[in-house]
């Protein structure tokens, strides 16, 4: 993988004499495009999510003609200010909202929760590789938010969906589920009646999902 670089501003960098100094950088110089990898330092993302961005529209950027991303400074700055009024405002409550995250493919599971780690929000995620093995922690762990990425055959995603529906149906306050599947009406597979609060969203997960998910879940908790 070829490395990206982009020209750095020497801000320490002081003028002793009168006389201009052609070396030295003036404001208009500043670089208004930066690396991908530059871009992923910045935001405290991956560069495989701030390719995704650029792509989606989120950052504006173009390509070299040698294939390296150059992306704008404008829209990074923006889009740390979109990031930092979510984040920095206070919670509804004093403790951070609780999202289970239930993942049965292996390399999407190690992928997915290694980005979790790098946004670092303001909330309490928890990672499970098994469906059978989060609903066992809901009685005892109940978390405010539930997704589950359904890759398994169909009559299995079923039974989870109902398994979820049996939980909610016993318990006080309901879940909060989103079930990723890429199986289609898997919902009108349900009995007549089937609680509002589980959502069946078409697949596959993605970071850019799940960041979008959880930023959303951070800004529904402020005041």
């Amino acid at each position: 993988m070829s490395q990206e670089t982009s020209a750095v501003i020497d801000s320490n960098r002081f003028v002793t004499n009168s006389k201009p100094n052609p070396l030295a950088k003036t404001p208009a110089q500043t670089p208004q495009f930066l690396s991908t990898a530059e871009a992923a330092r910045m935001l405290g993302l991956s560069t495989t999510l701030v390719q995704t961005l650029v792509d989606q529209g989120d950052l504006k950027g173009w390509k070299t003609r040698g294939g390296h991303r150059r992306i704008s400074l404008d829209s990074i700055l923006g889009y740390q200010t979109d990031a930092r009024h979510v984040t920095g405002s206070s919670l509804k409550s004093s403790t951070k909202p609780k999202v289970t995250i239930v993942i049965e493919s292996p390399t999407l599971f190690s992928e997915l929760k290694a980005e979790c780690d790098v946004w670092n929000m303001p909330i309490d995620v928890r990672f499970f590789d098994s469906v059978t093995e989060a609903l066992l922690e809901l009685s005892s762990q109940k978390p405010d938010m539930m997704v589950v990425e359904m890759s398994m055959p169909r009559p299995q995603q079923e039974k989870t969906f109902q398994a979820l529906e049996n939980f909610n149906q016993r318990g006080h306050t309901p879940l909060s589920v989103v079930l990723i599947t890429s199986e289609k009406a898997l919902k009108a597979s349900m009995p007549a009646g089937a609680s509002s609060s589980i959502q069946v969203v078409s697949g596959p997960m993605s970071a850019v999902w799940l960041h979008a998910y959880l930023t959303g879940v951070i800004a529904s908790y402020r005041v």
